[in-house]
């Protein structure tokens, strides 16, 4: 799904949704409002642009699924990799929580309601950013094999703001 992102961006950004992960393909994009990237060789098919706009996404670790986001402030990227503590298994996990966080200062992935990676950095840049990819990196982050993601999604919601994590467990306890 693509959408246009104009009214999403802010200075802060929040996205948390429930997802039941199908690790085949064993690497997707999950939620990606990032810029085109019309200097890559490969363009139009092949884009993967992170100085601005953010990525969510998973990947194959070991067999098990790593969260990972990475958020641009304008001149370079921030990574958001939480290791080992961003893994989930799928085939002993059904639905997992999945919160991001952007603010000014920092960026926060959080898993089951579990803050797994904090990341400093100076803020989002949003240039560029003119629609928002759901379950697919397609077409803004495709360098990587990002593409769309069999996994199921259900309850996503995007807010204008950083949440904290206690808004983050009230959301989560109002939908278990």
């Amino acid at each position: 799904l693509k959408f246009p992102a104009g009214g999403l961006q802010n200075g802060e950004f929040s996205a948390v949704f429930w997802m039941n992960v199908n690790p085949d393909p064993n690497r997707a994009g999950i939620l990606v409002m990032g810029p085109e990237d019309a200097d890559n060789a490969g363009y139009p098919d092949v884009q993967n642009l992170r100085s601005s706009g953010f990525r969510f996404f998973r990947e194959d670790a070991g067999g098990l699924q790593r969260a990972k986001l990475n958020v641009g402030d304008g001149t370079a990227d921030t990574w958001v990799d939480g290791g080992t503590d961003a893994d989930i298994d799928p085939a002993a996990t059904d639905w997992v929580h999945y919160a991001f966080t952007i603010s000014g200062t920092e960026a926060t992935v959080y898993i089951d309601g579990i803050a797994v990676k904090t990341s400093t950095f100076s803020g989002i840049d949003w240039t560029g950013c003119d629609l928002l990819s759901i379950m697919s990196g397609v077409p803004r982050f495709t360098e990587w094999g990002h593409n769309s993601d069999l996994s199921l999604m259900d309850e996503l919601r995007i807010f204008n703001k950083a949440l904290s994590p206690s808004e983050i467990q009230t959301i989560i306890n109002a939908e278990s």
